[in-house]
């Protein structure tokens, strides 16, 4: 378990309503480098919202400045107390044509790629994204999307 000393935040970047933006961010300490939602803690005097553009700035290249796109998503926690440090969740509109003239990610990336819906699907029940945190996230958003269709 890893405890945190500043804010968490984590982004869920949806392109064109039709793909998720990851990271594959490099973790040497599980031998590799897992798909993930960029996500990260917060610098001094930045917002989360700030903090939220900033880490899909340097997680996936994607620079978006205007905080009103982004949108809060509800906790994954129950007892805020139990887990104080649990991140902020937020979910971002992204166009084509932005994921495509997006820069050069940080060091700590891979690469970068979008999904279909289909895909992450796939790629959860294959074991490919197996971090719990990003497969809560991209459950619950793809769940109320079929729930929402019905």
């Amino acid at each position: 378990m890893v405890e945190y000393h500043k804010k968490q935040v984590i982004v869920l970047p949806i392109l064109e309503d039709h793909y998720i933006i990851m990271p594959k961010v490099k973790r040497h300490i599980l031998g590799g480098a897992t798909w993930e939602l960029p996500a990260g803690g917060i610098k001094g005097g930045e917002s989360e919202e700030e903090g939220a553009l900033r880490e899909l700035r340097e997680e996936t290249g994607i620079s978006i400045f205007d905080i009103s796109r982004l949108k809060e998503e509800t906790t994954l926690i129950i007892s805020q107390n139990r887990l104080p440090m649990f991140p902020s969740i937020f979910s971002i509109d992204v166009g084509v044509d932005e994921f495509e003239q997006r820069n050069q990610h940080d060091h700590e990336v891979e690469s970068v790629s979008s999904f279909t819906f289909e895909e992450i699907k796939e790629l959860i029940t294959t074991g490919k994204i197996f971090t719990s945190i990003t497969i809560s996230i991209l459950a619950r958003f793809l769940l109320s999307r079929e729930i929402a269709s019905t």
